[in-house]
């Protein structure tokens, strides 16, 4: 076997280990260090998997094998990205605090690593079929788990000792489900693992993997039975936009893009003349016609005015990757257990970027996620997982306009990425 091809064996390896047994770890104290237990296992497990293909890539030169990646327009955007998150760190008056970041790992270091597996993925794997089915048993058991926590259950004693998913905010200042932790991350893995596998159920001209529908529809129940918004959101916005993009033939997917625009449009409309007083339709209605109140989606308007104000004092290069704790302090009374609660997150993962390295980051994050959005209508046709994965992506990704990117999720997203910028199987 040459140097190369074990390379690639090792890469296989990771990607299954990240989408299969990085979401079920959690750790061994339960809820209360979930992010640093997911921290560590992805740091070690990435950290190894790169020394592994560094030191094989290297004795595969010395022996005269030559390997060229296909630099693609995502692979350019995502360096600079990094580059840029860099240079942000290093003119950061926040100094060292830029390397592992000030709250919830989600400093420069994150960002090297995810950009790594992004590199690593796209060189060195390619789309199979097996790794939806990690996904999906993954999320299977992800989703088993929280059904029983919905029941009132304790089955793994995640939970603090005597208490369960209902004591939230009132024993605990949180709400935790399933082996993700909080309810807003697990909605976006789900968010990332329902759609790859349904999309894949679907299109695969294999009968077993119709068994798909099976976590996939868990994983669609459990958004809607978690109780947060934005997945429900995600869902509904990213079938708008994948449906048309992966239907195969040309005129059923111009009439489902017309279907899709129409019902967004429509949607749009119902929104603008929205009767209610209150709940989230209400709040999305305000929000239409330029009203962005503090209080709107869990104090997520107060939020993101804030981070308007700190992108407007540095608004090239940000305050520095996992700065936003030390620059948003923000904080109010929580109406469940009237204690006072101190904002760390950004609550959207774009103002994120846009105030930890500026509008350049920003700027170059986008820009990659644009660039492999024409990778995926180039390659909707091709097989079953380019479509999957590029519909997993949407759905994600439309999700983190109101979510907090942090690592408990965001290193399977870099994966599905690096997959879909992969070249196909048979290179």
């Amino acid at each position: 076997m040459k140097y190369l091809d074990r390379a690639r064996w090792v890469t296989d390896k990771y990607i299954l280990v990240m989408l299969g047994l990085f979401p079920l770890f959690v750790g061994f104290q339960g809820y209360s260090a979930i992010t640093a237990s997911k921290f560590w296992f992805f740091a070690v497990a990435t950290g190894a998997w790169l020394a592994a293909v560094l030191v094989l890539l290297a004795c595969g030169r010395i022996a005269g094998e030559r390997y060229k990646p296909q630099i693609r327009p995502a692979h350019i955007a995502v360096g600079l990205f990094l580059a840029i998150s860099g240079v942000s760190a290093m003119t950061s008056e926040y100094g060292g605090v830029c390397l592992v970041g000030a709250a919830r790992y989600t400093g420069y270091l994150t960002d090297l690593l995810c950009g790594a597996i992004f590199f690593g993925v796209s060189f060195l794997g390619a789309p199979r079929g097996r790794y939806v089915w990690a996904m999906a048993l993954s999320a299977a058991v992800c989703c088993a788990i929280s059904f029983l926590q919905l029941l009132g259950l304790d089955p793994l004693w995640f939970y603090p000792e005597g208490t369960n998913y209902y004591d939230k905010f009132v024993a605990y200042n949180s709400a935790f489900l399933g082996t993700i932790g909080n309810t807003g991350l697990l909605a976006a893995y789900l968010c990332l693992a329902g759609p790859l596998t349904a999309v894949y159920a679907v299109l695969s001209p294999n009968r077993r993997d119709r068994l798909l529908f099976i976590p996939g529809a868990m994983c669609f129940a459990l958004i809607a039975l978690c109780d947060v918004d934005a997945g429900v959101l995600a869902v509904a916005g990213g079938a708008l936009i994948a449906v048309p993009v992966i239907i195969r033939k040309d005129r059923p997917a111009r009439l489902a893009g017309c279907a899709s625009g129409g019902l967004i449009a429509g949607g749009l409309a119902a929104l603008w003349f929205w009767p209610g007083k209150s709940g989230t339709l209400y709040e999305m209605h305000q929000v239409l016609h330029g009203h962005l109140g503090d209080e709107f989606g869990s104090h997520r308007g107060q939020i993101w005015k804030r981070c308007w104000e700190l992108f407007r004092e540095r608004p090239w290069l940000g305050g520095g990757p996992g700065t936003a704790p030390c620059r948003i302090l923000l904080q109010w009374t929580s109406e469940v257990r009237h204690q006072t609660v101190q904002e760390d997150n950004s609550h959207n993962v774009y103002l994120g970027h846009l105030i930890d390295v500026g509008l350049l980051g920003a700027g170059a994050y986008i820009a990659g996620l644009a660039c492999s959005a024409v990778t995926w209508i180039k390659r909707r046709r091709e097989g079953a997982v380019y479509p999957a994965l590029g519909s997993a992506m949407v759905c994600y990704l439309i999700q983190d306009f109101f979510g907090m990117g942090l690592v408990l999720t965001a290193p399977m997203l870099w994966v599905v990425w690096g997959l879909l910028e992969s070249p196909p199987e048979s290179r």
